[in-house]
């Protein structure tokens, strides 16, 4: 217990001093400033149609199908329609895997922190006439 007092001591004059032998510093950002530019320019620059919405900024409005070619229609919030089909790329990394008669299935890619990539499906569901859009 004396020495727990001891190294709790708060009135030492002592001054602490971080030595950094080999550890990384603890102050330093893990995203950089150029990171952050890079990954921007890389978004806006390169996206356009429905690459620019990720599905929960859109609406499923209809689905058709058509024996093996199925269509969906999509709607963002001005109103604009669009059409997915099976394939079409949707969002900043993700793609129309399925349509089926009541939803239309996304994989979307991601990146864990330790640099490995992922997948996830993202299900856009067909809303019942009454029922409210989320």
């Amino acid at each position: 217990m004396k020495q727990l007092r001891e190294l709790l001591d708060l009135d030492k004059d002592e001054e602490f001093v971080y030595r950094a032998e080999g550890r990384p510093d603890p102050f330093k950002p893990f995203v950089t400033e150029k990171t952050l530019q890079a990954e921007m320019s890389k978004a806006q620059g390169e996206l356009a149609g429905l690459e620019r919405y990720e599905p929960g900024q859109l609406s499923l409005v209809a689905i058709i199908m058509g024996g093996k070619k199925s269509v969906a229609m999509v709607q963002d919030s001005m109103g604009m329609g669009y059409v997915l089909r099976k394939g079409m790329k949707i969002g900043y990394s993700g793609v129309v895997e399925a349509i089926k008669p009541n939803a239309v299935i996304i994989k979307q890619q991601y990146q864990t922190v330790s640099g490995e990539t992922n997948y996830k499906t993202v299900e856009m569901v067909l809303k019942k006439e009454g029922e409210k859009q989320q």
